[in-house]
């Protein structure tokens, strides 16, 4: 009798590693598949950083992760499937270090204090140009430089 491959056994863990064709790995939870694209959750890049390490003497790349997209409060995105090259299952590792990181957005998001309406935006907005009226404006060989006040107890 000719022995049968076991079935594989799928992840069902939405939590996965995206490669994109622009070369990008995004961690994320996948919410939903279509046809063409992918819903997912709190997309983050895994940025690599090479820094030069003094005791070993020699570089050493240090990984971590970043937003995916910037300028946004959006937490889910879709993705067309046409730019996904490969999908793999997150290590359980890299998956609890993501949940970490989710919870601690999450939270911050809640306490963040983001206009509830077009009325406070627009009051944000004009409190914003009455400060960028009281900053000073230099040219240095055609280069518009705007001068912000420092408030060094903030820098990070």
């Amino acid at each position: 009798m000719e022995e049968q491959p076991e079935t594989p056994t799928l992840d069902t863990s939405p939590f996965k590693v995206l490669k994109l064709d622009n070369g990008e790995d995004v961690i994320c939870k996948v919410l939903h598949e279509y046809n063409d694209a992918v819903v997912v959750e709190r997309p983050m890049a895994i940025s690599a950083t090479p820094q030069f390490n003094e005791q070993l003497g020699e570089v050493v790349t240090h990984t971590g992760l970043q937003h995916w997209m910037n300028f946004t409060n959006d937490t889910t995105f879709a993705i067309a499937k046409t730019r996904i090259i490969a999908v793999g299952n997150l290590a359980p590792e890299v998956g609890f270090y993501y949940k970490h990181i989710c919870e601690k957005l999450s939270l911050r998001d809640e306490e963040e204090d983001n206009p509830k309406d077009e009325a406070e935006l627009a009051d944000r907005i004009k409190k914003l140009d009455e400060i960028m009226n009281g900053v000073d404006r230099e040219t240095e060989e055609g280069k518009k430089i705007v001068q912000f006040p420092l408030d060094k107890t903030k820098l990070h």
